[in-house]
This record gives structure tokens, sequence and C-alpha cells, in this order.
């Protein structure tokens, strides 16, 4: 039997020493645990970013309602647009290309509750709110108006642009009385 010599050692030598070394193990490891640590990562940015972009159609909700209700009996729709382009401030530093603002006037007509008037700023979520909510029917009053603002804002995450088309949807509703009169009525919505 003829043996193969290398310069260090025999062939079955080298077959060992190649099986046995681990200077190679922590670059195979790292291959397979960083692409899920960068999906962890954007994952918890993304969701950060969900949240943050959630209160702030939130707040933004509120705020509109409470502007709108602070008015004196009428409204119209240059007042309504001065209120859209005031609460769309707070959400910045979020794109404002995917909001829709509407807001809704009810009022009740005997014993059910009546969809009065609506606006939005040219974009809209969909059918307004129901108008014989159990809520609403304990708000409204004969002669006592409720106010609806609602907010609808979708936002793009990171890992959502890498694995599709994963816009999130996102919104939020208040519902307020009028303050300054027991009615609210728009002149030309």
């Amino acid at each position: 039997m003829t043996r193969i010599n290398f310069a260090n050692g025999t062939a079955l030598d080298r077959s060992k020493s190649f099986l046995s070394n681990i200077k190679g193990v922590a670059g195979i490891e790292a291959a397979f645990i960083f692409p899920v640590m960068l999906m962890i990562y954007f994952g918890l940015i993304d969701l950060t970013t969900v949240l943050s972009a959630n209160r702030r159609v939130t707040q933004m909700a509120s705020t509109l309602a409470d502007l709108v209700t602070q008015s004196t009996g009428t409204t119209t729709k240059a007042e309504l647009q001065g209120f859209y382009r005031a609460s769309t401030a707070i959400m910045d530093p979020y794109s404002t290309t995917d909001l829709s603002l509407e807001v809704f006037g009810y009022r009740r007509n005997g014993n059910n509750v009546v969809l009065a008037w609506q606006n939005n700023n040219g974009a809209t979520c969909g059918a307004p709110p129901a108008a014989n909510t159990s809520q609403l029917q304990q708000l409204t009053s004969e002669g006592n108006d409720v106010i609806t603002a609602r907010v609808c804002y979708k936002v793009a995450p990171i890992t959502g642009k890498i694995l599709g088309d994963g816009k999130v949807s996102l919104s939020d509703q208040m519902t307020l009385r009028p303050r300054q009169s027991a009615t609210l009525t728009c002149r030309d919505c």
C-alpha cells in the first residue's frame, strides 16, 4: 500500500484536520442568524412606527372633533378645510398623502338619529358611521346634535415593502356634542 504524503502530513491526517477545524463555524452561524436578526430589527422599527402613527391618528381625530364642536351654531366648508389643515400638522413628520379626514353631523329625528350633514378633505374612509348606534342614541336628544370626526391613515412599514404590498390601515373616530350651541349645521356641505 502506497501512502500519499503531503507537506503537513498524510491525506488521512489532513481530512481529520479539516473536519475538526472550527475557524469557519462562526461565519456560517452568522450567515444563518444575520437575516433573522435584520428582520427582527426592522420589524421592531416598523412596530414603533405603526404605534406612533396610530397615536397620532387618535390625537388627530380628537383634535378635529374638538375644533369642529367649538363652532358657533353653523360652519362652512371653508372653515372645515381650515380645521383639516390645522389638524394635519399632528401627523408631522409622517406623509399625509394617504390621510382621510371626515366630519359627520348627526341629529335626532323622533326616535331615530339621522345623518344631517357630512364633509371630508377630498378622501373618504368609506361609508359614514351608522346613525342608529347605541352611542349616538345615548348622546343625542331632541334638539341636540352630535358631531363625529373620523380619521383614516395608511402607513407603509419597511418590512411591508420588502414582503409585499404591506400598507397598514389605521383609523379612529371621536364623537362630541357641540359646545357653543345645541345644534351645529354646515351651510354648504
